[in-house]
């Protein structure tokens, strides 16, 4: 069985249970493999960034094998917006959050579809002409959004989560937890060296990768921590912008995109 999502979202949780832990959030146009099926819950691995969990069966739109293989097969655009808006042929808009797929987009005819739904969108949206290079002002277009565990738009979004959504906009897929991220790109040795863009990892007395930040010079990294925020950091770590106390130990800087 495969499924997609045409929601704005869908919760991905640890356990077939509305109280269980939200690891993620499956953006619209997502699709994925449905492993398994109890009674109204379905456990799906999300072929995009490889994420696995359980989603409520009702919320999802079931496809065939064959549009399946066929959206594996396509490059998609993205919608390079915090939030945009497709519209149906009734009339009715759908939000699409920043980082939702749009399968086989016809630009001349501003419109995309999915099996029989047709969606109008502005192609002033997507992100067509989006590079590497503008990867920090379209992660600073999150900026105050609030933070929430797992979350993955404008209206509750996590550290790493603000990281994934971000470049996959400008065209890189990365995995989805700061665990998982750590392993691309290459290593920058001191923040001096930095770039715009390159991506800090910070770990607990323990080792274990607890956080991840978009720096945007040599002394300032963009970052979600209880809202999306710009704050201080040095050698040490990032400092609260309330009181100046280190909030993160800085592990590792790495060049992603």
């Amino acid at each position: 069985m495969f499924g997609i999502n045409l929601n704005g979202l869908i919760p991905l949780r640890s356990e077939a249970d509305e109280g269980s832990e939200q690891l993620t959030q499956i953006l619209f146009g997502e699709y994925f493999i449905v492993e398994e099926v109890i009674e109204r819950w379905v456990r799906i691995h999300n072929v995009c960034d490889n994420e696995k969990g359980w989603i409520d069966r009702k919320m999802m739109t079931p496809i065939e094998e064959v549009l399946f293989n066929k959206l594996d097969e396509h490059q998609p655009l993205i919608v390079s917006k915090p939030i945009a808006y497709a519209t149906l042929p009734d009339g009715t808009r759908q939000p699409l959050p920043g980082g939702s797929r749009l399968p086989f987009y016809d630009k001349e005819r501003q419109q995309f579809a999915i099996g029989s739904r047709v969606f109008q969108f502005a192609s002033e949206n997507t992100n067509s002409d989006k590079t590497t290079s503008d990867f920090v002002d379209t992660a600073l277009s999150y900026l105050h959004a609030p933070y929430l565990w797992g979350g993955k738009n404008m209206m509750g979004i996590d550290c790493s989560g603000l990281v994934q959504v971000s470049a996959l906009i400008c065209g890189k897929q990365l995995t989805r937890n700061a665990r998982q991220q750590i392993e691309f790109g290459e290593q920058v040795n001191f923040l001096s060296e930095i770039k715009p863009g390159d991506i800090a990892f910070f770990d607990h007395d323990d080792g274990y990768i607890s956080h991840v930040g978009i720096l945007l010079n040599d002394h300032q990294i963009l970052h979600a921590s209880g809202e999306v925020h710009i704050a201080p950091i040095d050698n040490q770590g990032i400092k609260s912008v309330i009181n100046g106390k280190y909030t993160h130990s800085l592990r590792v800087i790495k060049r992603i995109c």
